[in-house]
């Protein structure tokens, strides 16, 4: 499909939001293309056109026998699409978002639970500094994990550690 060639991309409104980026991948749901770019993945959903920064992406991937494309963004919100052509997107899916990703760390909260703190590159822009996150571990609320003083000394440690530039 797209991997080293060129994708011809048939929807004008998809065109202009792709503008002069590289198309790695492509395939098709009912409704439209989908491109798997360097930085991001775009779509339309027949109305508009959307796109999802690889940084931005949670978790997901590819269910081959629903032949869905899903994904949860760090936000909270998900969003699936039905790929009637798969071209590499499953594979790029998962290349992509795991490049982005540079630092995983679980914390053990000093009272209970865990937190789990993530580096993030974007993709877009590679002298970008990298982009932290706290997530709350299962039952934990979001100011417990933020507030904590074990995941203030590891933040502290690992950003230390990889914010270098």
């Amino acid at each position: 499909m797209a991997f080293f060639g060129r994708t011809t991309i048939d929807d004008p409104a998809l065109m202009k939001l792709v503008g002069g980026r590289r198309v790695l991948a492509s395939g098709r749901s009912p409704v439209g293309q989908v491109l798997g770019l360097a930085d991001a993945l775009a779509y339309t959903d027949g109305a508009a056109c959307h796109e999802v920064a690889w940084h931005d992406v949670d978790r997901g991937g590819w269910d081959h026998a629903s032949r869905m494309l899903r994904w949860t963004t760090v936000d909270g919100g998900s969003a699936s699409l039905e790929l009637i052509e798969t071209g590499r997107l499953p594979d790029l899916f998962n290349e992509r978002v795991t490049a982005s990703i540079a630092c995983v760390r679980t914390v053990t909260l000093a009272d209970r639970g865990t937190a789990v703190i993530t580096a993030r590159r974007n993709l877009a822009d590679p002298a970008s500094a990298l982009i932290w996150r706290v997530a709350p571990g299962k039952g934990v609320q979001s100011e417990e994990a933020l507030g904590d003083p074990f995941v203030a000394l590891e933040l502290e440690r690992l950003r230390a550690e990889y914010d270098v530039r």
